[in-house]
C-alpha cells in the first residue's frame, strides 16, 4: 500500500506533464495555423489588387486600340474621298458635324468578328464626337453599348487623331 500511495502521485504528476506539454503543443499547432490564415488572407488581398491592375491596364489596352482602329477607319476613309474630305473638317481642324451626318461617317462599322460574335460601330454625335459601340452579334435584342466616345481632330500634317 505504502508504495501505491507513492506511485500514484508520480503517475498523476507524469499524466499533468504529458497534458501540460499536448496543451502547448496544440496551443502552437493553432497559432501557426492562425499565423498561416492570416499570411493566406493577405496573399489573397494581394491577388485581389492585382487582379484589379491587370483589369485596369487591359481597360486602356482596349481603349487604345479601339482610337487606333477608329484613327485608321477615319484616315482611310479622308484619304480615298475628296468629298469626305471636304465635308469632315472645318480651317481649325475640327470637326463639321453637320455635314458629316450627310455622309456614310455617320454611322458605319469599324470591326467585326463572327468568331467573337462582336461588331464595333462609330456613331458621330450631335457635338462632333464619335461613340464606340459595341453589338452582340449572338443576342440582336440586346441594346449596343457605348464603349467610349474619342473627340477626332485633324492635325497640322493632315494625318487625323483620335483622342
Amino acid at each position: 500500500m505504502r508504495y501505491a500511495l507513492v506511485l500514484i502521485p508520480t503517475l498523476l504528476l507524469a499524466a499533468c506533464s504529458d497534458v501540460s506539454q499536448g496543451v502547448q503543443e496544440a496551443t502552437t499547432s493553432v497559432q501557426q495555423a492562425i499565423d498561416t490564415g492570416k499570411q493566406a488572407v493577405e496573399v489573397g488581398k494581394q491577388a485581389v489588387e492585382t487582379g484589379k491592375q491587370v483589369v485596369e491596364k487591359g481597360k486602356e489596352i482596349a481603349d487604345s486600340e479601339l482610337a487606333k482602329q477608329l484613327q485608321s477607319f477615319l484616315q482611310q476613309k479622308y484619304e480615298s474621298s475628296a468629298a469626305l474630305r471636304a465635308a469632315m473638317f472645318s480651317g481649325d481642324g475640327k470637326l463639321v458635324a453637320a455635314e458629316l451626318k450627310k455622309t456614310e461617317l455617320a454611322d458605319f462599322s469599324f470591326y467585326k468578328s463572327d468568331l467573337l460574335g462582336l461588331e464595333f460601330k462609330g456613331k458621330l454625335t450631335a457635338d462632333g464626337t464619335f461613340q464606340v459601340l459595341r453589338y452582340d452579334l449572338a443576342n440582336t435584342q440586346i441594346a449596343p453599348t457605348v464603349v467610349k466616345e474619342f473627340n477626332v481632330l485633324l492635325g497640322k500634317d493632315g494625318q487625323i487623331q483620335v483622342q
